[in-house]
């Protein structure tokens, strides 16, 4: 072997090193979604909250909020990926000018593991923004 040779080998292996211990730094920290989570969509929201249970690789979440003063409550469950959950919820106490549709939430953790967004999708097709919020 040449020393270009050997200097490259040694380029990748080192590389390759501290890829390898870059993705272990990443993985000793796993996503975490149970407890209490904040709804902070804006301002016509109050007293919102979401509270997320996980059982393997299963979430299940019971959300209340208050719009413009009107209840709404939905209960559901669906699937962790890494660091998303996906889940189908059932709307228990619907807001009469929302309808009664069910649907599903589509969220992504931050990187600091304190904010959950993505977004809402009806089983009726209206969809919009969902942020959440680490209490």
């Amino acid at each position: 072997m040449n020393k270009t040779n050997i200097i490259t080998l040694c380029f990748f292996v080192l590389f390759f090193g501290f890829s390898c211990q870059n993705q272990k730094n990443k993985q000793t920290i796993p996503a975490s979604f149970n407890g209490v989570w904040e709804d902070v969509n804006n301002d016509d929201f109050k007293n919102c909250y979401a509270v997320y249970s996980e059982v393997g690789d299963s979430i299940h979440i019971a959300h209340y909020i208050e719009f413009k003063g009107q209840p709404f409550f939905e209960t559901g469950s669906g699937i962790i990926k890494d660091d998303s959950i996906i889940y189908h919820v059932d709307v228990i106490k619907p807001i009469p000018a929302w309808g009664p549709d069910d649907g599903t939430h589509y969220l992504k953790l931050s990187e600091d593991k304190n904010t959950l967004k993505g977004i809402f999708i009806t089983d009726g097709g209206h969809k919009g923004p969902l942020v959440f919020k680490r209490k």
